[in-house]
């Protein structure tokens, strides 16, 4: 078989797909190479997509992660929440902690609120930095969505646990989680050098969370 038949036949390049541009062809020869469905029309899938062609670490499995993160967000409610009154002081220690009541699959996103001076989402910008979801940004996230992930995952939660305490939100953050126990959403503020839990969807469940895994 000729060198140009075998390139025909050769299964497209997601990756290379969208960074030219082109979601949708880039979404189907995703799921067709065994990648996980997601929301075209999603508003960060969207504005990931418009910022690949400028920005290599966008790829189709960061835009994926940061799409179900998202959505994770996005569904936490803004009203009918629980007053909570815990705090801790860093969230490095949590990592380990909380990767550890997760059952896979799993997912933990961290958002944070919007600022005026947040660039437009699909402008150029740093990586990993400025994703939109519907009420703010993401900081980033972390999934065990098979038992043999979890290693790595709680790894990757550690980091970005890390990188909060390294440089905190000035705004509302929000936690997000879901595991096979179900969602649990937690809204948290930076005040006098601790983080306090301010409410959260299920109040017993946020408080015994940041008291089981917070650092004292």
């Amino acid at each position: 078989m000729s060198a140009l038949l075998l390139l025909a036949c050769a299964a497209p390049d997601p990756d290379a797909l969208l960074r030219a541009g082109k979601l949708a062809p880039a979404r189907s020869a995703w799921i067709e190479a065994g990648g996980r469905s997601f929301p075209e029309s999603h508003g960060t899938a969207q504005a990931l997509a418009t910022r690949a062609p400028g920005e290599p670490w966008i790829t189709m499995s960061v835009l994926v992660e940061f799409t179900e993160a998202a959505a994770l967000l996005d569904v936490v409610p803004d009203t009918r929440l629980q007053d909570v009154d815990v705090s801790f002081e860093r969230w490095q220690p949590m990592g380990a902690c909380l990767a550890a009541t997760l059952s896979a699959p799993w997912r933990v996103a961290v958002g944070r609120t919007e600022m005026v001076d947040d660039p437009d989402p699909v402008a150029v910008g740093r990586p990993f930095e400025g994703v939109p979801y519907r009420k703010g940004r993401v900081v980033g996230t972390a999934a065990a969505l098979q038992p043999a992930r979890q290693g790595a995952a709680a790894i990757e939660l550690a980091a970005l646990f890390a990188g909060l305490d390294a440089d905190p939100p000035s705004h509302r953050v929000t936690l997000a989680l879901t595991d096979a126990e179900g969602p649990l959403a937690l809204n948290l503020t930076r005040r006098n050098g601790a983080w306090w839990t301010v409410s959260a969807t299920d109040g017993a469940a946020a408080a015994a969370l940041i008291l089981r895994c917070g650092s004292p």
